[in-house]
């Protein structure tokens, strides 16, 4: 069913992601923490900071998906 997407610069953003995944989830609980504190200066809004602290939270979830899919991409 998977049919090789080869070099049509997926691989490319395969290969940033997975960087941004390992910097993510390796900062998580010190991202966590200047995003508190920016909430705390009201530099974000309480929405601001929801949406970034889930965004952190399912970095790892997201990343596991990206890893499978271009696993599956031929590259």
């Amino acid at each position: 069913m998977a049919e090789f997407i080869g070099r049509s610069g997926a691989d490319a953003v395969f290969k940033a992601l997975k960087r941004i995944c390992i910097v993510i989830v390796g900062y998580g609980p010190k991202l966590q923490v200047a995003i508190d504190l920016a909430h705390a200066a009201s530099l974000i809004t309480t929405e601001q900071r929801a949406t970034a602290i889930a965004f952190v939270a399912s970095a790892q979830g997201v990343c596991d998906i990206f890893n499978a899919v271009a696993s599956n991409s031929g590259f």
